[in-house]
């Protein structure tokens, strides 16, 4: 693309979708089926003027553009797609050579010009929505448990796939295996395809690798599933955010975070809050999982629920290298297959083929050298999970490098925290979320947290 202040976006409906018209270029958003067609023409235009911004107001974080100018009204919800981007820009940058500053600056003198301020609301009928869920299911373990749980439930689960089309190696494998979980659990699958992601990503305009393009990506998944929600009457869009996603941290620049904040329990209620109106409260957003950590949620899923645990694929470098589900050169992948060691699991039954407990993968890891871990992971909850994961290997004789490096310089401190650790990693934090299936959900995790306890 071009190098230039403004973009001119047109956004209109088709028969299958959304399709936007940019720069001489054409994306759509595609679903399948009788999907958006059966979505109710009031509503669907609120749903235009409103994905037209959601889905690409990152773009001046990505871009040269400065100004976007829409052929859509000035969208309700506009200053919660605001709060979001903002509060995402810190930690968005682990390796981006520009300061904080520099793109809350940047966003701040983004203009964005609409058609006219017609705000439009949905004007929704009352419909017949039932006790059914939809589950965003992205195959890492927060949606794979929501699955499993939604399931348990008899909550007649529809998984969506959302296919970004960015990542085509990644998207392969996730798309093989939805098929697959369709139809040895009999459950619905449903796949929606948004080329619209292609704008917001650094490698369409040449510029540098960062994650700001993704900001908007959980409200989106909200978003984009309303057509899915109303087409099979399902009251419960269910999000896989969880309790990692409250810890805190300091990004590069000291400001104080949370790994990704539409994830942040508070936001949770947001979405809820404009699912509601998008729906006359026929439908909301809630998470399942929110009280339980990453080591937790490992060990529910990989032993209460082993044969869809099998399904995981969880490494956001697939497309950079060779691995064929999991690259197995980044923090993500050793953290994974860490957490599902803990629990005496063989990591080879979800396609690891190294241990990622060598001296050199000391670098992926909080606890030992983490030169090469996430952003968030710097945080002392982080580096403190990390601790009872190695703790619980060592129990179970776990051998490797980083096993007898773990006995040598913190199997002291691991003895003597151990109780405060499992407390804390395997309980069931209450942030006070209330939704109306929460007693339901609750009694399961209480069971599966002692089966969890069991197995260790």
């Amino acid at each position: 693309m071009g190098k230039y202040d403004a973009i001119d976006i047109r956004f209109t409906a088709s028969k299958r979708g959304v399709t936007l018209y940019a720069d001489k270029r054409r994306y759509s958003l595609i679903y399948p089926g009788q999907i958006w067609k059966t979505y109710p023409a009031g509503v669907k235009e609120v749903l235009v003027d409103n994905l037209a911004h959601l889905l690409t107001i990152d773009m001046p974080l990505v871009s040269p553009v400065k100004r976007i100018n829409y052929n859509t009204s000035l969208p309700v919800f506009k200053p919660f797609f605001y709060n979001v981007v903002m509060s995402s820009i810190p930690p968005s940058l682990e390796v981006s050579q520009e300061p904080t500053e520099y793109y809350i600056k940047k966003f701040f003198n983004a203009e964005y010009s609409f058609k006219d301020t017609n705000i439009k609301y949905p004007p929704y009928n009352h419909y017949d929505y039932r006790e059914r869920s939809v589950v965003p299911l992205s195959l890492g373990k927060d949606s794979l448990l929501t699955l499993a749980l939604a399931s348990e439930m008899g909550l007649d689960p529809v998984a969506v796939y959302i296919n970004d089309t960015v990542s085509p190696k990644e998207n392969k494998i996730k798309l093989k295996f939805l098929k697959d979980i369709a139809e040895r659990f009999d459950l619905t699958g449903c796949v929606i395809t948004n080329e619209v992601e292609k704008i917001n990503d650094f490698e369409t305009w040449g510029t540098e690798t960062t994650c700001l393009g993704y900001n908007h990506m959980m409200t989106g998944f909200c978003m984009i599933s309303l057509p899915v929600a109303h087409y099979y009457r399902a009251k419960y869009i269910v999000v896989g955010n969880q309790q990692d996603m409250n810890f805190t941290f300091e990004n590069k620049n000291g400001y104080k975070t949370t790994a990704s904040p539409d994830q942040y329990y508070e936001w949770t209620r947001h979405q809820n809050s404009v699912i509601n109106m998008m729906t006359n409260g026929a439908a909301g957003v809630m998470s399942f999982i929110e009280p339980l950590t990453d080591i937790a949620i490992t060990g529910i899923l990989h032993t209460r629920y082993r044969d869809l645990s099998r399904y995981l694929v969880s490494c956001d470098s697939l497309d950079a290298f060779p691995g064929d589900r999991w690259c197995q050169a980044c923090s993500k992948c050793a953290r994974t297959s860490l957490y599902i060691k803990s629990f005496g699991i063989d990591t080879s039954e979800v396609g690891f083929t190294k241990s990622l407990l060598s001296g050199y993968d000391a670098r992926f890891y909080r606890l030992f050298d983490g030169r090469e871990v996430d952003l968030h992971e710097e945080g002392k909850d982080a580096r403190d999970q990390q601790l009872l994961a190695f703790y619980m290997l060592y129990e179970r004789g776990g051998k490797g490098y980083l096993v007898d490096l773990f006995k040598r310089k913190f199997l002291k401190e691991a003895k003597r925290r151990k109780n405060d650790l499992k407390r804390r990693f395997f309980g069931m934090h209450d942030r006070d979320v209330v939704h109306p299936l929460k007693s339901r959900v609750n009694r399961i995790l209480s069971e599966a947290l002692r089966e969890v306890k069991n197995e260790r």
